[in-house]
């Protein structure tokens, strides 16, 4: 157990106690959820847009927290109540504090797309060597990143965490808490680019993850990224290169999508053989990991072992074989061009003649001036793929795009998953190879969850 005690916490954050704080004072641990304290925690009370964490104090203290951080005085509280401009900032410099009392590798991933499949697999690899701590769904922000890291225990051997982001200067601040020992950037593309206008914004807003490395760190960067010289050139420490590319320090070869579109490829002619996972691009995922556990000594032996047990995320490119044989590629929990390119051609080369191919396709969110573009894009890919689609569903507003410039003999269009489920569950035939994906906010994941009520999971 980690222990800090609650004067040098109040001196970090820049706190005014409103009374005495006793030197047999210690933080075991910090939360800003009230339904999380208990004996000994800092309770942080952030102010949000449904809730605001100081009328959750008094819970609080009933639960047995030692003080509160706070941007306003409470009345009726024993505990100390810490006193701070920002209790969001302070939740920053806690999270630093508390990861910089372990001396152990952090491991932190960013990128367009991939980056939580890439995180879980390099936990994978690393917890059966290490013990691993690793961050939550979806804590990945400036709020999210202090509290996973303060959830470090004493006996963690190392920690594999999330940067997420939506403008520039959001991963600088990121990098700069939790002081990251291997800096991975997935991808660039255009996620984001709503707010962010270029991927070359982009590309520097990931590249901040250097800001937080010292010159011991480790950078791994996708050689086939046409934006890879450029973010090289901003990494302030060594750089290991992974792709395809026969300069890459991590080469990936012989790729082969087998049985339910399982990736079976080499890694510096290592043979490995995913075979609870989809698609070619988790070989770019895999290297990352392969790269990372062997700078932190893994054997490959074991490295290749975990790698291949790995289990894909659900619905982030999970294959769901039905009863009745059809085979759904479930990649609904979000969506950006690249990814629903990757799965495109992933599906594609899975068709035989006995298949139908079906694509559904939902809007993809927060490209501002960039959507029609976007989506009209995707209609070309589809029109380009190896083996034709059969059939394309399109829904939301956006897509009606994709569905315009896509050269597919049947297609439909729907303006929401409810009517678009509706037709599935009596259009879907024995063998079909599925496609499903859109933004977690038009809710495909409906049409996966009803076609398994009615055919049954295989």
């Amino acid at each position: 157990m980690i222990t800090i005690p609650l004067f040098e916490a109040s001196v970090a954050v820049g706190g005014r106690p409103n009374k005495a704080i006793s030197p047999m004072d210690y933080i075991l641990n910090i939360t800003q959820q009230s339904s999380e304290v208990k004996l000994g925690t800092l309770f942080v009370a952030l102010e949000g847009q449904k809730a605001d964490g100081h009328d959750f104090i008094k819970e609080a203290e009933d639960k047995g927290a030692v003080a509160a951080v706070v941007e306003k005085l409470m009345p009726n509280i024993s505990i100390p109540q810490i006193l701070v401009p920002s209790t969001e900032v302070a939740l920053g410099d806690l999270g630093r504090i508390w990861r910089c009392r372990l001396n152990i590798p952090v491991v932190a991933v960013t990128g367009s797309v991939g980056k939580t499949t890439t995180k879980e697999l390099i936990a994978h690899v690393l917890q059966n060597t290490f013990k691993t701590h690793k961050s939550r769904k979806n804590y990945n922000n400036q709020l999210g990143v202090p509290i996973e890291l303060s959830r470090l225990e004493r006996d963690h051997e190392c920690s594999v965490v999330e940067f997420g982001m939506r403008d520039l200067n959001q991963i600088n601040y990121l990098s700069k808490i939790a002081r990251p020992d291997f800096g991975v950037i997935t991808n660039i593309g255009v996620s984001h680019i709503e707010i962010l206008k270029t991927r070359e914004n982009i590309a520097k807003a990931k590249a901040e993850i250097f800001e937080g490395m010292d010159t011991n760190g480790v950078a791994f960067l996708n050689i086939d990224d046409d934006f890879y010289e450029f973010i090289s050139s901003m990494a302030n420490c060594k750089v290991i290169s992974y792709g395809k590319n026969e300069k890459a320090d991590i080469r990936i070869t012989d790729i082969e999508l087998v049985d339910n579109m399982f990736p079976r490829f080499k890694l510096n002619g290592i043979e490995i053989h995913m075979e609870k996972c989809t698609g070619e691009y988790n070989a770019y995922n895999a290297a990352i990991a392969f790269g990372i556990a062997n700078e932190m000594g893994v054997d490959t032996s074991t490295i290749a072992k975990q790698i291949s047990s790995f289990v894909q995320p659900e619905r982030r490119g999970v294959s769901v074989r039905l009863k009745n044989g059809a085979l759904i590629l479930d990649s609904t929990y979000n969506a950006a061009p690249d990814s629903i390119i990757a799965n495109l051609k992933t599906i594609s080369k899975r068709k035989d003649t006995k298949h139908r191919l079906v694509c559904i396709i939902g809007d993809m969110l927060e490209l501002g001036s960039h959507s029609k573009e976007a989506h009209e894009q995707i209609g070309k890919v589809i029109s380009a793929l190896e083996n034709k689609v059969d059939m394309l569903v399109t829904v939301g507003d956006y897509t009606k795009y994709t569905n315009e410039l896509s050269k597919v003999d049947e297609k439909h269009h729907f303006e929401n998953s409810e009517k678009a489920s509706e037709f599935m569950s009596d259009n879907t035939t024995a063998f079909d190879l599925i496609l499903v994906q859109g933004s977690n906010g038009i809710k495909l994941d409906l049409i996966v969850t009803d076609l398994e009520q009615k055919f049954g999971i295989a």
